[in-house]
């Protein structure tokens, strides 16, 4: 098979093998094992899997399983259930090692501001994890490997793989190495206490708005045409405020930080 290297792999494939079907993620490893994409996104998680159909199944949406395998359930969903366990050990493990004297309640909100769609979308677009996803023909159109919600999944998925072709300490290692080019590319600090103070902007507006106003704050979304919502979010009769979001969690967050500091003000 003859590949373009300006396309998405998933793009590529569907291009190539508009009928194909296959049978398991091992077939398809077969075709598409030596892939620059993929070649690449090893490189930059520095893991060369001994198994590479397990890295296959990381990358496969149920849209892609569905049309190629003949079962939507093959998919990184197995994956990423493994990998969602996986990251936050890791996770937990280097918060304790990087702040020995931070309470438990502390190191709990740090983890959840670091392990969240958001900040592991991020994540997953600087290793160009979006390249090398798996989709169906109409999530291709639809853009799906750039939301963030499916980067997120693939990305833990891909931390599961990782600990199933080798081993928990193998997968830290993995999670660090990207952390640390991370960090010096963006100039910033991943694992940050700081951080803190940004995250979970819903329980500081309820804090703030029972102690100014005695009353909760409250949210109303619609799922737009788009498959994007529309979320409002309302304080009493005093302030309302609105926007397009991917995903109802991440829309009420961003509400909740703006109403703060409309509050503030």
């Amino acid at each position: 098979m003859t590949f373009s290297t300006n396309q998405t792999l998933s793009a590529v494939f569907m291009h190539e093998n508009p009928s194909d079907s296959f049978a398991m993620f091992s077939d398809i490893s077969n075709v598409l094992g030596d892939h620059q994409i993929l070649l690449t996104l090893q490189e930059n998680i520095s893991h060369k899997f001994k198994n590479t159909s397990l890295l296959i199944e990381a990358l496969a949406h149920s849209s892609f399983g569905h049309e190629k395998l003949g079962d939507s359930t093959k998919s990184y969903e197995r994956l990423e259930f493994l990998g969602d366990s996986v990251l936050g050990l890791i996770v937990t493990d280097t918060l304790q090692e990087k702040f020995p004297d931070l309470a438990e309640g502390k190191l709990s909100k740090l983890r959840a501001s670091l392990v969240n769609e958001q900040t592991l979308g991020k994540l997953a677009s600087f290793i160009c994890l979006e390249d090398a996803i798996l989709l169906g023909k109409g999530e291709v159109q639809n853009q799906g490997n750039r939301r963030s919600s499916i980067l997120c999944d693939v990305f833990e998925s891909l931390i599961g793989a990782i600990y199933k072709d080798s081993s928990l300490e193998t997968a830290k290692v993995s999670f660090n190495k990207i952390i640390d080019n991370y960090e010096t590319k963006n100039k910033t600090k991943f694992f940050d206490q700081n951080k803190l103070q940004d995250f979970d902007g819903k329980t500081r507006l309820q804090e703030l708005t029972m102690a100014l106003y005695k009353t909760l704050p409250t949210y109303k979304s619609v799922q737009l045409e788009s498959g994007l919502f529309e979320v409002r979010a309302i304080v009493a009769d005093k302030y309302e405020i609105s926007g397009e979001y991917p995903s109802k969690k991440k829309g009420e967050q961003d509400l909740a930080k703006k109403l703060i500091e409309k509050i503030n003000k």
